[in-house]
């Protein structure tokens, strides 16, 4: 199929596709130079430089990105022209992949053929796409689960289990599409492929590409390495999956450097089972737009059973869960350099994982889509252990940092965590949330407050209204209103509070706001 036609064959009226490789195949023909295949070349320059210009003209390319990729040898770069291409790509031999301006992959096709009937416009038939068991939020009727996806003019319609209305659109039980708007005179998208990259081979690098629509499943992504090692994903734009835009798996030698990943309908970034990871310089917000629960799985990124993970410099705002989460076996992550705010979760979640080292990070306003959640803080050690968070700067998060044993089959014992030198500013206004500057909360007669333990706090500065409170503002063993009580205990040694002019300049340095601007 062509790499823009719908699924009716119909041509869109305005895209620009490439077909440089065309017009240079048919000036190098071999024989006579004949006054039609001279003007014939010369009428193809034209059009190359009127779709360069922007002109909505739409010519023929001879071929997709998968037959690019079949025809090129192992290690070569593949360089795609610009243009909407509607395919899912498999890469089975070591290459770069790398997109021109304006190369897009699209999981879905166009369609044009819609007939009213009763008010509502009925389309043709969708894939019949896996519809697993999640965990939505209650008030989503289980739309979570639901990966379909319609676009009318580039903007999402949602979708509902009944009659559509306006902005709307469904599903019927022999899987045609029925809108509830007229759609005389848009362009409408839907969703027909559940990925645009799979993988089948190490050492790939995809670099430079726009790529939107996929029906991707919960907890699997729109482009997944399936398990392959040494894979780069470097300088592009991934949007509108219906599960994670990013899986990648079951293999050491991965890199996700300087991407925008947003509006995942689950979460922006996966990562399972992986070694040596590096996350840097990428931009991952308003991710979770299906609302998926965000305490089962949701929000930016979710890192799971990896070692030596490193993410770095990336800024993660938006997402309606956690911003970046690590569970279940972490080990050795390194976090550092971050920018992480106004996500309706804890900012930075460490769980049930060992040896973090959460180092640098710049965190604000998160937790208030939940704030009464214990949860809800700006970086959260959750059953974790030998892990250190220090040198932060947090302000206006429900709670700043929070250190809680659970008594859970999954964890080890909460040994060795270390909380220093980080500046945490908040206010004393406890409706909603609890306010806490730093906590060391234990839900059982477990091992966090024993001395043998060695978990500890040191130098941290806080930054309050006032210097005296009469709600929590510390907790070691209990609840604490007083800082000089809180720094006898191990997990508040050499505390202060800060001037109102230290804490603007603390804050100004790494570009947080000096004020709570929104909850």
């Amino acid at each position: 199929m062509h790499p823009q036609w719908g699924t009716d064959g119909a041509r869109p009226p305005h895209d620009c596709e490439p077909m440089a490789g065309h017009a240079q195949s048919m000036m190098r023909r071999p024989g006579p130079a004949t006054r039609r295949r001279l003007l014939a070349a010369v009428a193809l320059a034209l059009v190359l430089a009127a779709c360069r210009a922007g002109n909505p003209l739409a010519v023929t390319y001879p071929r997709t990105i998968q037959e690019m990729v079949d025809a090129a040898p192992p290690g070569a770069v593949v360089s795609v022209p610009p243009g909407i291409y509607r395919e899912q790509v498999t890469i089975s031999k070591p290459l770069t992949l790398v997109g021109q301006p304006g190369a897009e992959i699209r999981g879905s096709d166009l369609w044009t053929a819609w007939t009213e009937a009763g008010g509502v416009w009925l389309g043709g038939t969708l894939p019949d796409f896996p519809h697993p068991k999640v965990a939505c939020l209650p008030n989503s009727n289980g739309r979570c689960g639901w990966p379909e996806q319609v676009f009318v003019d580039g903007r999402p319609l949602f979708q509902v289990g009944g009659n559509p209305g306006p902005g709307q659109f469904a599903i019927d039980e022999s899987r045609r599409v029925i809108l509830g708007d007229d759609p005389a005179g848009h362009t409408v998208e839907v969703t027909t492929r559940q990925h645009w990259i799979m993988g089948a081979a190490a050492g790939v690098t995809i670099q430079g590409f726009t790529m939107r629509d996929a029906a991707s499943s919960p907890q699997h992504g729109a482009i997944e390495n399936d398990g392959y090692a040494g894979w780069t994903m470097r300088d592009n734009t991934l949007s509108d999956a219906a599960g994670a835009v990013v899986f990648l798996s079951g293999a050491p030698g991965l890199r996700v450097i300087h991407n925008d990943i947003s509006r995942g309908g689950q979460e922006g970034l996966s990562l399972d089972d992986t070694a040596g990871t590096v996350v840097q310089d990428n931009h991952i917000h308003d991710n979770n737009t299906e609302e998926f629960d965000p305490s089962w799985e949701a929000g930016g990124a979710k890192i799971t059973r990896s070692s030596g993970t490193v993410v770095g410099g990336n800024l993660v705002d938006g997402n309606f869960g956690a911003g970046l989460w690590f569970d279940i076996g972490c080990v050795s992550a390194t976090v550092t350099g971050n920018r992480v705010h106004d996500n309706a979760g804890t900012g930075i979640s460490y769980e049930v994982s060992h040896g973090g080292r959460l180092i640098g990070n710049a965190v604000w306003e998160n937790g208030w889509g939940n704030p009464v959640a214990w949860g809800s803080a700006g970086i959260l050690l959750s059953s974790a252990d030998h892990t250190e968070v220090g040198g932060n700067v947090l302000a206006w998060n429900v709670s700043g940092i929070t250190v809680l044993s659970q008594q859970r089959p999954d964890a080890s014992p909460v040994v060795a965590d270390f909380v220093h030198d980080n500046v945490i500013a908040a206010t004393d206004d406890v409706s909603p949330g609890s306010r806490y500057a730093l906590r060391w909360l234990e839900d059982y007669a477990g091992m966090l407050y024993r001395p043998a333990s060695n978990n500890r706090g040191a130098n941290n500065r806080y930054w309050y209204p006032t210097t005296t409170s009469a709600t929590p503002r510390f907790r070691w063993t209990g609840d604490l209103t007083d800082l000089v009580a809180f720094n006898q205990t191990p997990g508040g040694r050499g505390g202060s509070y800060l001037s109102d002019q230290q804490k603007d300049q603390l804050l100004a340095a790494v570009g947080v706001p000096a004020v709570q601007e929104s909850r």
